[in-house]
């Protein structure tokens, strides 16, 4: 019988972009979708026929530990920070009988970084090898630091297989329901709403970032390593992109809008947090911070990223 695979967040950004993605290179596998409502299952599936949808959400505990206990591999690539699911999967994983891992896709914002000061850049690069016993050590100041934990604890007390995948800034244009990220559409959004550019403080933090389709092939070999060998394959389970300066980011995007004629000039103003906060809510945290990962692990397990960067994929997103 062919895997079976269970995936929250499959109407999301990189949970729709890991559906064909998988497809591709497995296209017998079985692919079974958290969706919230009727509506966006048939969404999906006039997308993707062959997968298999189930209704519900992160709070449906019976459904979650059902459709687990029954799964090869489970893809938690909703909410990271949604506790209850990972304790209703780790429930459907113990339960089962095929040793099936937990993925959890999390993010790289537990090393959101102002050291030197909101808009400046901070020196610190984060390395996920010789870095690793401290990112392990990550107390609750940290983002996502009470998820994390749990899949590990939760991990070893049901005796389930766990890898965390945590992304930096995802960009590019997805091939599920939903096409667009959150950061740079919402910073577009802005741009048009105000009439002009601007960045947060002096503009100099550094952010890592990966395309949505190189991230869903992350997820994929991880997939493929837990379901081709009983050991796992090379993904050490349990405890055990490029670089750019934000302003490079908007300097493009407000010149290109300029070009198609979004808004009336490609100048910049720089504002204080306070200011960027009355945009949006997250503005600081997002537009105004250091997130600087060097994946070294993936890498060793011979990934590289194919997509192009983001700069590339600016002209893409304005139309």
């Amino acid at each position: 019988m062919a895997p079976r695979i269970f995936l929250t967040g499959a109407s999301g950004y990189v949970g729709g972009q890991f559906i064909p993605n998988m497809r591709a290179k497995h296209p017998s596998y079985q692919i079974i979708s958290l969706v919230r409502t009727k509506e966006t299952g048939e969404k999906l599936t006039s997308k993707y026929p062959s997968v298999q949808i189930v209704i519900g959400d992160l709070d449906s505990s019976s459904l979650l530990v059902e459709q687990s206990k029954l799964a090869d591999v489970v893809i938690q690539a909703a909410d990271c920070d949604h506790l209850n699911a990972i304790t209703c999967i780790m429930r459907g994983l113990s339960a089962g009988a095929r040793n099936a891992p937990l993925i959890q896709l999390s993010g790289a914002a537990s090393v959101l970084d102002i050291c030197n000061g909101v808009g400046q850049r901070s020196p610190r690069v984060w390395d996920d090898g010789v870095d690793l016993d401290e990112i392990l050590s990550f107390d609750a100041t940290h983002v996502h630091h009470a998820s994390d934990k749990l899949v590990f604890s939760e991990g070893k007390k049901h005796d389930v297989r766990t890898a965390i995948v945590a992304p930096p800034m995802i960009y590019g244009r997805g091939h599920g329901i939903k096409e667009w990220s959150m950061g740079l559409p919402w910073l577009v959004g802005m741009f048009k709403n105000r009439g002009k550019g601007f960045v947060v403080g002096e503009g100099k933090t550094i952010v890592s970032s990966i395309h949505v389709r190189d991230i869903a092939d992350v997820l994929v070999y991880f997939a493929e390593q837990a379901l081709g060998a009983e050991d796992g394959g090379r993904v050490e389970w349990g405890e055990k992109g490029g670089r750019v300066y934000f302003f490079g980011h908007v300097d493009v995007i407000a010149r290109e809008m300029k070009g198609k004629g979004m808004i009336e000039t490609a100048e910049l103003d720089s504002l204080t947090s306070e200011e960027a906060d009355q945009l949006h809510p997250w503005a600081t945290f997002m537009y105004g911070s250091n997130m600087r990962i060097c994946a070294s692990r993936l890498r060793g397990l011979g990934w590289t990223p194919k997509q192009p960067g983001v700069i590339e994929t600016v002209f893409e997103m304005l139309e």
